[in-house]
């Protein structure tokens, strides 16, 4: 198969996810080219993750797996599943795992159950890695491989050790004109196996060239992204798409952040310096008001939910920042005292981490 089929290829790939999915055109692109790469993901020594997250349920994250269920490489949709199917899954098949309500996984409420995926998260994007884990009841400790290419879909926010791993997919709810066909899996399944086995053709012809490939990387990418994209950016070059490919990669990652993104800790401590301007003490209650109104801030939907008192306690612990008790003051010149966050405890704390404190 030619290059020029090959492009051609990637054309009709792009095509078939658009009927389904509302995307845009840098997202249609690099989704095609990493359908392409799980075909061909033993040329490649990394695996970046595709993040598709979105700020409430029904905007289209379940369809976005389903569809890429028909084309890519030895595809496992899954939802949530146990630590030991996944790790012996991934150990037998290297799959391309689809993995829906991957917001659950790492929700503080229930972290001790998901520890051993997040392990295997945490580590699966380079060839070569394993995590320890003990068979049944026995003490016989097994090194399980973690890497294959993986999607991970869910609501609100992900761990900076994810973002920061993957390329951010994010979907909106598409709107009364944004119209799409119907997706039946009887009916599409015959067009996507047709188009899987030419992507499967491909990759096996050009996995040498690929593996062999060292493509120039934006220097806007952090290292860890460089690694990540490599292999996207490997095919991009043989099928004559690099250009566009290096833009639609910038266009996604600059859009909500590269490796030199701030930690979800920093984040939260920047907006904690703007909700105190002005006041010499807040009560956690109101704090936590304040950051779930701030427009474009996480706080609404981390996780899936709202911030909570938990939750902002552990992110600022880093810092050696904790709550106590504080004077707020009310209407009419009055004042209380409540659990809450001072801003003379605060000060160094902003001048070290979010810059000079004027207030």
């Amino acid at each position: 198969m030619s290059t020029s089929r090959g492009t051609l290829v990637v054309q009709d790939l792009i095509t078939f996810i658009r009927r389904y999915v509302v995307l845009s055109p840098a997202q249609l692109l690099v989704t095609s080219l990493w359908v392409v790469h799980s075909h061909a993901v033993d040329a490649a020594e990394s695996s970046p993750y595709l993040a598709v997250t979105s700020p409430e349920p029904g905007c289209g994250k379940t369809r976005y797996l389903e569809v890429l269920e028909m084309v890519v490489a030895r595809p496992w949709l899954a939802v949530t599943p146990s630590e030991a199917v996944v790790y012996r899954r991934i150990e037998a098949l290297v799959p391309t795992l689809l993995m829906d309500e991957v917001d659950a996984v790492f929700s503080p409420k229930v972290a001790e159950r998901h520890e051993g995926l997040r392990a295997l998260l945490n580590s699966g994007n380079r060839r070569g890695a394993t995590v320890p884990r003990c068979l049944g009841t026995s003490a016989e400790i097994v090194e399980f491989h973690t890497f294959c290419p993986k999607v991970l879909a869910g609501i609100g926010t992900l761990p900076d050790t994810i973002s920061s791993r993957s390329v951010p997919i994010r979907l909106e709810r598409r709107t009364k004109n944004q119209e799409l066909e119907v997706f039946r899996r009887r009916d599409v399944e015959p067009a996507g196996e047709k188009l899987r086995d030419r992507i499967e053709v491909w990759a096996a012809r050009h996995e040498t060239a690929l593996a062999a490939a060292r493509p120039d990387m934006p220097q806007q990418m952090s290292d860890r992204m460089q690694d990540g994209c490599e292999p996207l950016l490997a095919i991009a070059d043989v099928l004559h798409l690099g250009s566009q490919a290096r833009k639609a990669l910038l266009a996604l990652l600059t859009a909500v952040r590269l490796d030199s993104q701030e930690t979800m800790q920093l984040t939260l401590l920047r907006d904690v310096h703007s909700v105190l301007n002005g006041h010499r003490s807040i009560s956690s209650r109101a704090l936590l008001t304040r950051l779930h109104q701030l427009e474009e801030a996480p706080w609404s939907t981390y996780y899936g939910r709202s911030l909570d008192e938990r939750d902002l306690a552990r992110l600022l612990h880093p810092y050696g920042i904790k709550s106590k008790v504080v004077r707020v003051k009310l209407s009419g010149g009055l004042s209380k005292t409540v659990k809450g966050y001072s801003r003379d405890d605060l000060h160094p704390v902003f001048e070290r981490y979010v810059g000079p404190d004027d207030a």
